[in-house]
Formats: C-alpha cells, sequence, structure tokens
C-alpha cells in the first residue's frame, strides 16, 4: 500500500508532463495548417494514409521520418465555348486515373442559361501529382496558377514522440488502477487516465490527418468558358443601379433627419421668443 502510494503521485506528475510536453510541441508546429481543401481530411480510399501512420506509431525507437510536404496548387483555365461540361468530365476522368477523387465542385450559369462557369477541389496522389496537374494543364488555356508546399515534418516527429510517451504512461496508469486499494486512489488515478487517452486520441488523429494530406495532393481547378460573360455582370446591372439609388435615397432622407433634430431645439427657442415678443408689442400697444 505504501508502495502504491508513493507511486501515484509519481505517475500523475509524469502524465501531466506528457500531456503539457505534448500539447506545446503540437501547438508550435501546427501553425500553417488552414489552407484549401481544410475539410477534406475524410480517409482515403484504401486506407494507405492511417496505415502508414500505424507503421510510424508501432515501433519503440525513434522513426525516421523522410520530408513529409503537404503539396497544393490552385489552377484557373479559360476553355472554349459550349465545352464546359465535357472539360469537367475530362477533369473527373484524369482523377480517376490516378485513384484520386473529387471532394468538392462548383457550377454557375453563363448570359444564355447554361453552365459555363465552375470549380473543382481534387485530391491527387502525392506521387502522381506533377503527372496529373500537366494533364489538367492541357484542358484549356491556362491564365493563372500557383503551387505551393507545406512541409510538416517536424510536426510527425513531435506527434509520434508524444503518441510513445503517452502509451506508456497510460500503460503506467492502467498497471496503478489495477492494484488501487480504495476510492479516492482509484478515482485519481481513473481521472488522469481518462485525460491522457483523450490527448492520445488527439494526437493519432492529427497524426492521420496530416498522413493523409501529404498522402494525398489537392488542386482546386476553376473553369470558364472564354466570351461568355456571367449574368453577375451584365444582367443585373439595372438592379444593381435601383439598389444604389435606394442607398443614396435612403441616406439623404437620413441627412435630413438628423439635420432636423439636432435644430429642433433652437427652432424652439427662436418660434417661443418670437411669440413673447409679439404679447409684449400687444400690450405695449393697448397700454
Amino acid at each position: 500500500m505504501k508502495k502504491l502510494a508513493l507511486l501515484v503521485p509519481l505517475v500523475l506528475a509524469l502524465s501531466v508532463s506528457a500531456c503539457n510536453s505534448g500539447s506545446e510541441s503540437t501547438a508550435g508546429s501546427t501553425g500553417g495548417g488552414g489552407d484549401v481543401a481544410e475539410g477534406s481530411a475524410e480517409a482515403s480510399p484504401g486506407g494507405g494514409g492511417s496505415k502508414a501512420s500505424d507503421r510510424a506509431v508501432s515501433s519503440s525507437a525513434v522513426p525516421q521520418v523522410g520530408p513529409q510536404v503537404v503539396k497544393t496548387a490552385s489552377l484557373r483555365l479559360g476553355i472554349a465555348h459550349g465545352s464546359f461540361e465535357d472539360k469537367v468530365g475530362e477533369a473527373h476522368a484524369v482523377a480517376d486515373s490516378y485513384a484520386g477523387f473529387v471532394v468538392e465542385s462548383f457550377a454557375s450559369q453563363g448570359s444564355g442559361k447554361r453552365i459555363a462557369e465552375g470549380s473543382l477541389v481534387l485530391r491527387i496522389p502525392a506521387e502522381s501529382y506533377d503527372s496529373a496537374l500537366s494533364r489538367l494543364r492541357e484542358l484549356g488555356k491556362v491564365e493563372s496558377l500557383e503551387e505551393s508546399g507545406q512541409d510538416v515534418s517536424k510536426e510527425f516527429v513531435d506527434l509520434n514522440a508524444r503518441i510513445r510517451q503517452l502509451r506508456a504512461v497510460e500503460a503506467q496508469l492502467l498497471e496503478l488502477l489495477q492494484r488501487a486499494d480504495d476510492v479516492p486512489a482509484a478515482l485519481a488515478v481513473q481521472n488522469q487516465l481518462s485525460q491522457v487517452q483523450l490527448d492520445l486520441e488527439q494526437a493519432r488523429g492529427r497524426l492521420q490527418y496530416l498522413d493523409n494530406r501529404v498522402a494525398f495532393a489537392t488542386i482546386s481547378m476553376s473553369m470558364h468558358e472564354l466570351g461568355v460573360v456571367a449574368p453577375k455582370d451584365g444582367g443585373f446591372k439595372i438592379v444593381a443601379a435601383w439598389a444604389t439609388a435606394g442607398s443614396a435615397f435612403l441616406t439623404v432622407v437620413g441627412w435630413l433627419f438628423i439635420g432636423i433634430a439636432v435644430a429642433a431645439p433652437v427652432l424652439i427657442l427662436l418660434g417661443l421668443g418670437f411669440l413673447v415678443g409679439r404679447v409684449i408689442r400687444r400690450r405695449l400697444a393697448h397700454a
């Protein structure tokens, strides 16, 4: 019992240290993680990302993590008139040919009540990124292209180290929980064990998310038919003009009310002075 009483504070202190150090290292290395397609962290087809993360944390030795780069690209294309739907189909085919997938799509009508402009967000296996981007560029006239890469190797190492440390603390807390012979000691260990397990799941989830982002590059592409004017640039100019005129009218009326409110006390005083003067003049005239 005495030995258990000595071990409980020691393991609790170790678990608190593990949680604090892990959260600090993760917080320091997660900056800049909110780029294109943030909501596309779902498991990829084939489960390649989760397998890689399981292999990374299964070894007791420090894993040798190579360069881990999150690749993203933003592409804008001008395409021939009347070819929008065909080009969208070709973009889907490019993604399918590399075992990629489309996570988001949007389309809007042109002036002729026909779909003529839209965008796609594609996830492509990182090893096929260059080839897929080259094929996508061939779908039309490239008007703009931006590429970026975010190195998350340090966060990979930090997360792996944190997971190993939290696993060790979890094992010690489970052992202490089995040996606890009174309710207060069991509750103290259980509370800390719950926190450690929560931190462990968060670290595993973050590692799997990063693994997916590294395994699949994100390409955001927009296409529009050349020579097609969207309704927002032409058909609604009259509506916009009426809206501007209405806004200006309300502004003028508002300023008039403000001017009247400011001048009202002065006008009231002048009116009272005028009435008092007339009464005095009448009395003097009758006298």
